[in-house]
């Protein structure tokens, strides 16, 4: 008997053709918003208070008492000499460490999230989580050997999507900020990473699975139990009135006199009422008659 292998949208559970929910793409460009602003402001409550007094530091070793008095006499993308310039020496590798550390703790923000929930902030609050993508083609492993292999395929599954999906983009920005305190090289990295980001965001739209997606074998779904949830909820609301109703009908004519009277009408009737007698002899002729040889 041949496998019938049936491809259903998990997103549009829906059984009403009319009540379309938002499209997944749309879902998912908001829960990167919003999983994006989560994350660099995560990263920032982190990374900066550490990072904070060693650019206090270097204004104070070039000469500023403040960072005001150095952003009036600084001008952005140029390395200038003098003071200006002895301190952004200083500033560079404050900059670079800030930048990386916020990277890392963007990228560990996803990876932690997609791995104990498979669902970040973001995806939860617009209904899309990510899951593993089931192959027919992929080998069969015993049950033994595939509990013990999750355990360490999952993380870095999530942790290699998580690369993927932040890295570049955040490397992109990380660079130009670098750029403007005249970091060697921020540029042609910048430059890289943004064209690397506008690839990656060009195979997504078009393809609909991000090279992401296709790297670790994970895809994202809505939350189907939710969606059939609001659809019931939906369906209850709209017929409960008319249930309750049809119900306070049924029990109102179970106490009318018009099904009482019918019963009467049966019991009265004469072939019941000769039925009945002729049952009642039968068991009179029972109950009169001698008990048999066998008999106590």
């Amino acid at each position: 008997m041949s496998e019938v292998t049936v491809d259903a949208d998990t997103t549009r559970i829906s059984q009403d053709p009319s009540r379309a929910y938002p499209p997944l793409l749309i879902r998912r460009i908001i829960a990167r918003a919003m999983d994006s602003v989560i994350a660099f402001g995560l990263a920032c409550l982190i990374v900066l208070p550490f990072t904070f007094q060693q650019a206090t530091d270097a204004l104070v070793l070039g000469g500023f008492d403040s960072f005001r008095d150095f952003l009036a006499e600084w001008e952005p993308g140029v390395l200038p000499g003098g003071s200006i310039g002895a301190t952004l020496e200083q500033l560079q590798p404050v900059v670079l460490s800030t930048i990386y550390l916020q990277v890392l703790v963007i990228w560990a923000y996803d990876w932690l999230s997609l791995t104990l929930t498979g669902s970040s902030i973001g995806k939860a609050v617009t209904r899309v989580r990510v899951t593993r993508h089931n192959s027919s083609s992929a080998p069969t492993i015993a049950p033994e050997l595939q509990a013990s292999r999750s355990l360490l395929e999952r993380p870095l599954r999530m942790g290699l999507r998580a690369g993927l999906v932040v890295g570049a983009p955040a490397l992109a920005v990380g660079m130009l900020c670098a750029a403007a305190f005249a970091v060697p090289g921020a540029v042609d990295l910048a430059e890289l990473f943004i064209a690397l980001s506008i690839v990656l965001l060009i195979v997504w739209l078009t393809g609909g699975v991000g090279l992401h997606g296709l790297a670790t074998g994970t895809r994202v779904v809505g939350f189907e139990w939710q969606e059939l949830r609001q659809e019931a909820e939906h369906h209850l609301d709209s017929h409960r009135g008319s249930a309750d109703a049809y119900l306070h009908r049924l029990q109102e004519a179970s106490r009318a006199a018009e099904p009482q009277r019918v019963v009467t009408r049966v019991e009265d009737a004469p072939r019941v009422r000769s039925l009945s007698t002729q049952l009642r002899g039968v068991l009179d002729s029972f109950r009169q008659a001698p008990p048999g040889p066998g008999g106590a």
